[in-house]
């Protein structure tokens, strides 16, 4: 017998601690004004800590009672210091930063996606068959961004400035979703355009050799064919089954398939009429052609995605970009199937459809919701219940205590004020010693893992 605990799992109970916040009272107490020294079996097991030899908590049935014994003073975490964290990755040049892949195991432990200068998140689509990234992703666009060095990337969020105070560190960076429609315009238009089962890209895991190719500008065109440049080859039917993509000029951005080529007057017939026929000022580039096929019995099965190759580098190929992404895809196969000369080798190639509702439609799951960071200012002397001019060495998380015999609904109370041993201790943290002061603010930053 074998399990695992999924990230969906880890995430479910990172969604409900953060809910909870709302619907209970959860405070952080700070405590223990003196060093650290000397054994103590019911906090920890270290026999000689001190104050830069920090002792490791553990968790017995009396290290409770230590802890409140411990207490200085207590404040509320309200639930807007809250939020779903990730692990900050920035962009760096130079760095090969691996693709979105829906076969990786624990992708969310990978540096698939990155934190840029402008404070935005995008996730690598394609890093191009595993060259460096060296131009950082911008914009805001709710399709795929390619930038120069021919990555392609999904724009997630943008951390709002509100945020970063409260949020951002060296190694954690906010995010939540659904997006504030009014607050995020730009996430939630990415969250509204996503598709669930689009195929954003195609891998080529190998190039295989001697493919055939061509560009050119087109000399003419009718409603179903094309006449290619005079320097199409000089055999007849050479190009059949291949592509025809109109990159360039009148009909730019129609894919067709060739039926017939005719290699004196370079008249290739396409298999389907054009919406606009191309003429002499359309550029054209032949390509081999890409089948794609749905998984027989998924249900539903994909649909409308076209494919087509765009990129073929001394008879191998390169790069497949999308003409149309399609919907509902889950398991499919891309082959290539024209355009191999005698004796070549042919390419391989891999499928990456989308997560659960397409790439863009939940910031959390897709990126690793598993985090959550709690943070908390201490200002002065907070109400008269935090001491000045004192230090403290311990840092907890304390839900639902009481006050009086009743439940704790105050914004501070200090070591005197909430019933002993009351509510549950549900984080602990030891550290070497933070000196308070009148004029000092302690920013207090804790994350907890799900």
């Amino acid at each position: 017998m074998s399990a695992i605990i999924n990230n969906s799992f880890r995430k479910y109970n990172a969604d409900n601690f953060i809910s909870s916040i709302s619907s209970n009272k959860v405070y952080l107490m700070i405590g223990k004004n003196d060093p650290w020294a000397n054994a103590d079996l019911g906090q920890y097991v270290e026999t000689n800590p001190s104050d830069i030899d920090v002792p490791v908590p553990i968790d017995t049935s009396v290290s409770q009672y230590i802890h409140y014994n411990d207490m200085i003073a207590a404040k509320l975490i309200s639930g807007t210091s809250v939020s779903h964290v990730l692990k900050r990755v920035d962009w760096t040049s130079g760095t090969v930063y691996p693709e979105y892949n829906q076969y990786t195991d624990d992708i969310i432990d990978t540096d698939f996606f990155v934190f840029t200068e402008a404070f935005r998140v995008y996730k690598c689509i394609s890093n191009y068959g595993g060259v460096p990234s060296t131009i950082q992703p911008t914009g805001t666009s709710t399709g795929i961004i390619e930038t120069s060095d021919n990555y392609r990337w999904k724009f997630m969020f943008e951390v709002q400035q509100s945020d970063v105070l409260k949020f951002v560190t060296t190694d954690w960076i906010p995010v939540n979703s659904p997006a504030n429609p009014t607050a995020q315009p730009e996430q939630k238009a990415v969250e509204d355009a996503a598709v669930n089962g689009a195929l954003e890209h195609i891998a080529v895991t190998t190039g295989g050799a001697l493919y055939k190719a061509h560009a050119g500008q087109a000399q003419a065109g009718a409603s179903t064919n094309i006449t290619l440049a005079a320097t199409g080859q000089n055999i007849v039917d050479y190009y059949n089954g291949m592509t025809v993509y109109i990159s360039d000029g009148v009909g730019s951005g129609q894919l067709r398939t060739i039926t017939d080529y005719d290699n004196v007057t370079k008249i290739a017939t396409v298999n389907s009429a054009w919406t606009t026929n191309p003429d002499n000022t359309s550029v054209y580039e032949v390509m081999p052609a890409v089948t794609l096929t749905p998984q027989a019995g998924d249900a539903p099965l994909g649909t409308g995605a076209v494919a087509r190759v765009s990129g073929v580098t001394a008879g191998a190929i390169t790069k497949i970009s999308m003409v149309s992404v399609g919907t509902n895809y889950r398991f499919l196969t891309a082959e290539v199937t024209s355009g191999l000369a005698t004796g070549g080798t042919a390419a391989t190639l891999a499928a990456r459809t989308s997560p659960p509702g397409g790439h863009g439609k939940n910031a959390v799951s897709e990126l690793g919701g598993a985090f959550v960071m709690l943070n908390v200012r201490l200002i002065g002397n907070e109400g008269n219940d935090f001491p000045i001019d004192d230090d403290f060495r311990k840092v907890h998380l304390v839900a639902n205590p009481t006050a009086g015999g009743s439940a704790a609904t105050g914004s501070t109370y200090n070591n005197s004020e909430l019933d002993q041993d009351s509510g549950s201790i549900i984080y602990t943290e030891f550290r070497g010693p933070i000196v308070r002061a009148s004029d000092s603010t302690e920013d207090i930053k804790l994350v907890c893992e799900f």
